[in-house]
């Protein structure tokens, strides 16, 4: 079984307000649910809480994955092999609004990026399931490289013909499963910033 990954965007002053102690158990309650896996309902997309519940987590499952992280290694290994074609401009910005998707400890390559990330995951120390700590002012400077990024994103269609389409491993390794992927990233960072809400990524 590859690496797995559950995505919560959060209402970070509202986990601030919870003892400490309890946190953990919160934030893995929201993204795993039930502990009887029968139980388990791994919608894609958007999953909220329940009405009777305050709303201080969305959870994201990117469509196709099926939770694996295998597609964010898929990802990032294809993103390397093109980005040399990339317009320097958009490069720079898909390298800093992809760098908590595809860089880092558990990137495609267990390296550090070529370029040094605006954006880098935060310490913390009662959730130790968590692979990805993002606080809500780091989703807002990804949103300003989102910005930037999604205009010209199917521009990177040649260069990723050129450059990443061979060999095919399987039906979704193609552009459009890549440019899905970031667009799915985009529209979790999108939706945090507009909430003023940070992210957090964790290890299943």
């Amino acid at each position: 079984m590859g690496l797995c990954i559950e995505l919560l965007i959060v209402d970070c002053a509202y986990l601030e307000a919870v003892p400490v102690e309890l946190r953990a158990e919160l934030v893995a309650a929201a993204a795993f649910g039930p502990d009887d896996p029968e139980e388990w309902n791994v919608a894609e997309g958007w999953t909220w809480p329940d009405a009777s519940s305050r709303p201080w987590y969305g959870r994201y499952e990117f469509p196709n994955t099926l939770t694996s992280y295998k597609p964010h290694f898929w990802g990032g290994e294809k993103w390397e092999e093109m980005r040399p074609s990339a317009p320097p401009q958009l490069r720079v910005a898909l390298d800093e609004f992809s760098a908590p998707l595809f860089w880092g400890e558990y990137n495609w390559a267990f390296v550090e990026p070529p370029f040094t990330p605006a954006v880098t995951d935060r310490d913390n120390h009662w959730c130790p399931q968590a692979m990805r700590w993002l606080l809500p002012e780091d989703v807002i400077t990804l949103r300003r490289f989102w910005t930037q990024v999604e205009p010209d994103l199917l521009s990177l269609r040649e260069p990723f013909e050129r450059h990443a389409a061979q060999p095919p491993t399987g039906p979704n390794d193609d552009f459009s499963a890549f440019a899905a992927l970031v667009v799915q990233w985009g529209e979790v960072v999108t939706e945090a910033a507009v909430r003023g809400w940070g992210i957090i990524g964790l290890k299943c």
